[in-house]
């Protein structure tokens, strides 16, 4: 097994690590400018020829603590250099990181070559040379403090270099491995597979073009420079291994072409144009991609294109005054995309965010990105009929700013002062019952105006601050939409004046059944979290990066109830989300706890709720697997009981970390039985979920004692939607 870094942009870590994984990579974790991992000779040789995202395969050789500046050559001159190089070749070192008294990377290369040479003046009397232009084999030295970690380069140059820009006198505006991961974000693999269009209205140089036939039909980044690749100079090379492995990379790229769904650009400009052409000739897609002269404000469909996916990354006024002249080109596509491309897919990139409003478009989705030394987004749009004829409007999670900006007067219309007034209704007697109970975050509405279908929810953090979550409701397809964005912009002009307060702390998502991948994609990565006190625990929340902000509020009264049945006593959370449960059955006095939960994300946020809270972490601990995986397993052979077990499921849920599906109707009885399995004597399993039409199979659960605690956990501010969940306590 291999010991190998990927290194990558700054922001693609995360998704290098998910394409890492996919290749079959093992002990994959991302770094915040690449990916550790393990595998064998031939993942390695995978990551090199098949990486969109990668810069650099580096297979790790030596690692070691070193206790002095003098121990970096002599630990570098004890390894055995002949199982890598002989002395004929010629090899070249770069060197990263501090330590040691060695502050610079030229001083630090030049130990690491120091140490090379030795060991073949030791062994053979003859040293190898120093080329650092065309060597023979790379080697990378990182030091962290007085950790030497030494690696050897597979490929020799940035990944990002595909070949398909050789020659040309032109810097493109994104590197190779960018355009791949936007491209990624924006679904584009999976709207090529349903055979999709592509589309770049402002497509410059053609990256976004040529990358996305390359992942469409399949074709390895690597493949048409694999010659080229230093892993074919390295001792240890499987020459034949690597010659399979490119092999079945022409084969599938040959099968991929076959079927290469419809992918086009356009520019404003002739040059740009012909630099895009060149460089698709090179890419060998020319039969495949078509471009066009045309600006935006030209802008028309001009052929009979499936709906697919619009990608385009605008300029975003570099200099000083360029900024007005940009907002025009913003606008220009806005019109351009609510006017051609209805029921279709739009991704804009920029390094500019604030121009993304001028687009005039409500973002599904915004990421993160980096462009060099810029930080940029990547935001995401459904394009519908429901867009035509709004002014510019502020889209994603500020989109309250937007609405008052562009309609003042929308507040003073009789739907909104109906809402009000409603709002109003809600409040007051909420507001009493919050104080009187210390409760810091609660719901004020839900959807009770079946016509403004909106969820709020109020929260006070522990700064002060007051914040409202809205979330909106899919309206069915029989509701038309431009009146249910009217009656969406009516809801949120009113709020600031309600609440009293700023737009800037009303976040707004729309709510909807998700599918696929989607169901587990970040909305935004501000990552921007506050704290609010729940029964006297903190709790950390995040408003604006995820559908749900790490508490969810329906629950209260199951927390409360689960944690009181745990006072000295301890405690399995299963699905344990951001555990909340735990930090509160832990400061109520669990004596132990096991949390498990499959995403990392979320144990990461679990992690600071029980460090928030001054929970010990050996007593309480945090487990990252399949929950379902996990309790089969453990309850064949039990290997821990446990006096409370809670079980609070997703109604369904697909992962790629899963086998199979998760449908808590179909599999409630088997998932209860086997957690029953780990309960002590005397114990008590608490099992709730959120499917409105679950029905409990007590028949198949005959001989355990069931209570239905529903109505005794249901907040107060829950009490006009009793049936957002079930709960149910279950004994032997």
């Amino acid at each position: 097994m291999l010991k190998c870094f990927a290194t990558t942009s700054g922001g693609l870590s995360e998704l290098l690590r998910e394409e890492l994984m996919v290749l079959g990579a093992k002990n994959v974790k991302a770094q915040p400018r690449g990916v550790t991992f393990e595998g064998s000779q031939e993942l390695a040789y995978r990551a090199c020829l098949w990486s969109r995202l990668a810069n650099r395969i580096f297979i790790t050789v030596l690692e070691v603590e070193l206790d002095n500046q003098e121990e970096l050559t002599t630990s570098v001159a004890a390894l055995d250099w002949q199982q890598h190089m002989d002395v004929r070749d010629a090899f070249a070192v770069s060197f990263s990181g501090k330590g040691m008294g060695i502050d610079h990377s030229h001083y630090g290369a030049l130990k690491i070559k120091d140490g090379i040479v030795d060991y073949f003046m030791d062994k053979q009397d003859d040293r190898p040379t120093v080329d650092t232009v065309h060597p023979n084999l790379r080697v990378h030295g990182h030091l962290n403090r007085n950790q030497l970690t030494l690696s050897i380069d597979l490929v020799g140059y940035s990944l990002h270099q595909r070949g398909y820009r050789e020659g040309q006198q032109v810097k493109a505006p994104l590197k190779e491995n960018l355009a791949a991961a936007l491209l990624y974000r924006s679904g584009w693999p999976d709207i090529a597979k349903q055979g999709g269009s592509l589309y770049d209205p402002m497509c410059g140089s053609g990256t976004f073009l040529i990358e996305a036939a390359m992942m469409a039909s399949d074709a390895a980044p690597g493949l048409d420079k694999q010659d080229r690749m230093l892993l074919n100079q390295w001792k240890q090379h499987d020459a034949d291994l690597w010659q399979r492995l490119v092999g079945e990379a022409r084969g599938r790229k040959a099968s991929g072409m076959a079927s290469l769904p419809p992918i086009y650009g356009s520019d404003a400009s002739h040059k740009s144009l012909d630099i895009a052409e060149e460089a698709i000739l090179n890419s060998g897609y020319f039969k495949h991609i078509a471009v066009k002269q045309m600006t935006v404000e030209q802008g028309r469909i001009w052929g009979d294109w499936p709906k697919g996916l619009v990608i385009a990354n605008p300029p975003y006024g570099e200099r000083l005054g360029e900024v007005d002249e940009v907002k025009v080109i913003y606008t220009a596509l806005g019109n351009y995309l609510k006017s051609e491309f209805d029921g279709w897919q739009a991704a804009v990139f920029t390094c500019n965010p604030e121009l993304g409003m001028y687009l005039g478009l409500k973002a599904k989705r915004s990421h993160k990105f980096a462009n060099g030394p810029m930080e940029c987004k990547l935001f995401r749009f459904d394009v519908t009929e429901a867009y035509h004829r709004e002014p510019a409007i502020k889209g994603g999670a500020n989109l309250a700013d937007g609405v008052q900006s562009a309609y003042p007067e929308l507040a003073e219309s009789e739907g909104a002062k109906m809402f009000a007034n409603r709002l109003k209704k809600n409040l007051k007697p909420l507001r009493k019952w919050a104080k009187k109970h210390e409760v810091n975050a609660f719901r004020v509405y839900d959807a009770d105006m079946p016509e403004y279908a909106l969820s709020i929810d109020y929260y006070h953090t522990v700064d002060g601050g007051e914040w409202l979550v809205v979330n909106e409701y899919a309206a069915p397809k029989t509701v038309d939409k431009s009146s249910a964005k009217k009656r969406l912009y009516e809801a949120l002009s009113v709020l600031p004046n309600v609440f009293d307060l700023s737009v800037d702390n009303i976040i707004f998502k729309i709510r909807e059944k998700q599918k696929g991948s989607s169901q587990y994609e970040k909305l935004d990565e501000n990552k921007q979290f506050f704290t609010v006190v729940e029964n006297g625990v903190k709790l950390r929340v995040n408003f604006t990066d995820y559908l749900d902000t790490g508490l969810f509020l329906d629950h209260r009264d199951v927390r409360a109830y689960v944690a009181e049945k745990s006072r000295r006593k301890s405690l399995l959370n299963l699905f344990c989300y951001t555990a909340t449960l735990t930090a509160q059955a832990a400061c109520l006095g669990a004596t132990s706890s096991v949390s498990i939960d499959m995403s990392k994300t979320y144990l990461y946020w679990a992690k600071h709720n029980l460090m928030n809270n001054g929970v010990d972490e050996n007593k309480h601990q945090l487990k990252q697997a399949d929950v379902l995986d996990w309790l089969e397993k453990e309850s064949e052979n039990p290997t821990q009981g446990f006096d409370v077990i809670f079980l609070d499921p997703p109604s369904f849920s697909t992962s790629k970390r899963m086998e199979g599906t998760l449908d808590i109707q179909r599999d409630h009885v088997t998932l209860i039985e086997q957690a029953m399995c780990l309960l002590n004597p005397g114990g008590c399993l608490v099992f709730s979920n959120n499917l409105r039409k679950f029905k409990l199979d007590r028949e198949a659960l005959g001989g355990i004692k069931i209570e239905d605690i529903t109505r005794k956990t249901m907040p107060r501010d829950f009490e006009r939607n009793s049936k957002i969940h079930q709960a149910w306590v279950l004994q032997k």
